[in-house]
């Protein structure tokens, strides 16, 4: 009876641990693939994530925790040309779904860059500033969320805060595509990027 009360009690135990969420933070730090894309296939989707204070540049305070919709959050840079070639399309996906989603945006720059870029973009877009920048410029880090990847990256995050995808780059005016061609592009992408939350 004692092994019968024993195993039981281990096999319950492997089962509760198996069922423990995995958060992005641990998911992202100790992934062991050696691309990008085997970051966000093996270790970052169906991760988690954490209660994040982060401080917008307007000095209000966003909780995760309390945030009960879906997020989109979005890694930017003001040196990046998709980041700036987005707006429009973001800022329609915005003014259409503000009061389905939650829009958070943080930033690789200074405070001065994000001003910058903050001209452009619907202000129900919370923008976030660094807390520590590092020498590889992929890297950011604000408020505790580490971000690992170019820019930009698009995280879309279920009500319930599991990663359920990443979009990365965007289409931005060149010699070969106008400002029309790229709206169209980018507006389709975050449209069906999206979707699955809707």
């Amino acid at each position: 009876m004692k092994k019968i009360v024993f195993l039981l009690s281990i096999l319950f135990s492997i089962g509760a641990l198996a069922q423990e969420k995995v958060y992005y933070n641990f998911a992202v730090n100790n992934c062991e693939a050696e691309t990008a894309e085997g970051l966000i296939s093996d270790c970052l989707i169906g991760s988690y994530l954490l209660n994040y204070d982060f401080v917008a540049i307007d000095g209000k305070k966003i909780s995760t925790d309390k945030v009960k919709k879906p997020i989109v959050l979005i890694a930017a840079s003001t040196r990046c040309a998709p980041c700036w070639g987005d707006i429009p399309a973001l800022n329609k996906m915005v003014e259409k779904y503000a009061g389905k989603l939650e829009f958070v945006m943080f930033f690789w720059d200074d405070l001065k860059g994000i001003q910058r870029m903050q001209k452009k973009l619907d202000p129900r877009i919370k923008l976030i500033p660094p807390t520590k920048k590092f020498d590889n410029k992929a890297y950011t880090e604000s408020f505790g969320f580490f971000h690992k990847l170019d820019y930009p990256t698009t995280y879309l995050i279920s009500k319930d805060k599991r990663f359920l995808s990443v979009r990365r780059g965007a289409a931005y005016p060149s010699k070969q595509m106008n400002w029309e061609k790229v709206n169209e592009i980018n507006e389709k992408e975050l449209e069906a990027f999206i979707k699955p939350v809707l």
